[in-house]
């Protein structure tokens, strides 16, 4: 019986600045060199390493490629603080080419969120807990006031302090599940997903920014009050009915490529759910 050969592709050849450049990896990983701290310049490392300045060159400009180095013209190079934004480029990118949409980026996370409130409230500390309820509170007080407001310029700012306080409680959920993959992808999901344009005006009955405000605070509420709980079964089981869209907004964004902002027509009142536990003062 004959053997396939392990791989009929040719391996490929590993050159001089691939291994410097895999050796350098390995210090930036292992902590030896931190974020934002320099490397040591062109001709110290092509002596360290014994190697010309020329391989010292291509290692740099592959560490930079994988977003492990930032190359500062005139000042040298730098280990850079975080890979997040380069992982989050890359991800849009890889999934632009493979025609992803926005309901891609949408039913991914609307999947993953119960998970990370439910690993959150088994794993979370009071501390993170509380930063989440004053981060709540802060978007609640936001929306609340752009409700009083009668100048476009004040309603426009407070809504992008909710915004900007809903985004860091999102994030903020998945540092808190203390699980190292969540966190990581936590931001670069953020990215991916726009925001959505709602269009009410074929809408019959009365339906307007308070309905989807109000849809906010019961889901935000809800999330508290998984949290409180310590139950992490009970907070998923809570908010998986959350992770739905109207029809409307699931055949838009499947049109929509990801990245991009969908524009939902929305024909028909959407449901508030109710809930009978206000947030704590």
């Amino acid at each position: 019986m004959s053997q396939e050969p392990f791989s009929k592709k040719p391996m490929k050849r590993e050159t001089l600045a691939d291994r410097v450049a895999a050796d350098i990896t390995q210090h930036i990983l292992a902590g030896d060199i931190e974020g934002e701290m320099a490397l040591p310049t062109e001709p110290e490392l092509a002596e360290q390493y014994g190697v010309s300045r020329s391989v010292i060159r291509d290692a740099t400009r592959l560490l930079s490629a994988r977003g492990l180095v930032e190359i500062r013209h005139g000042k040298g190079v730098f280990v850079t603080a975080s890979q997040k934004e380069p992982f989050a480029d890359a991800l849009m990118l890889a999934l632009r080419r493979d025609n992803a949409t926005a309901w891609d980026a949408e039913e991914f996370t609307l999947q993953m969120f119960p998970v990370a409130v439910a690993l959150a409230t088994a794993n979370g500390t009071e501390e993170e807990i509380a930063g989440l309820e004053s981060l709540a509170e802060r978007f609640l007080h936001a929306l609340a006031k752009s409700n009083e407001t009668t100048t476009e310029a004040e309603f426009e700012s407070l809504n992008q302090d909710a915004q900007l306080a809903l985004d860091q409680f999102q994030l903020a959920i998945y540092r808190a599940t203390h699980n190292k993959v969540m966190h990581q992808f936590a931001e670069p999901l953020r990215s991916l997903r726009k925001l959505r344009r709602w269009d009410l005006s074929h809408v019959e009955d009365d339906m307007d920014q308070d309905t989807f405000q109000q849809l906010d605070r019961v889901f935000l509420r809800e999330v508290l009050s998984c949290l409180r709980s310590g139950d992490p079964n009970r907070a998923y089981s809570k908010l998986a009915p959350f992770a739905s869209l109207p029809p409307e907004a699931v055949a838009a964004m499947r049109k929509t490529p990801i990245g991009e902002s969908p524009r939902i027509v929305i024909r028909s009142p959407l449901p508030v759910p109710e809930f009978h536990e206000d947030l704590t003062d």
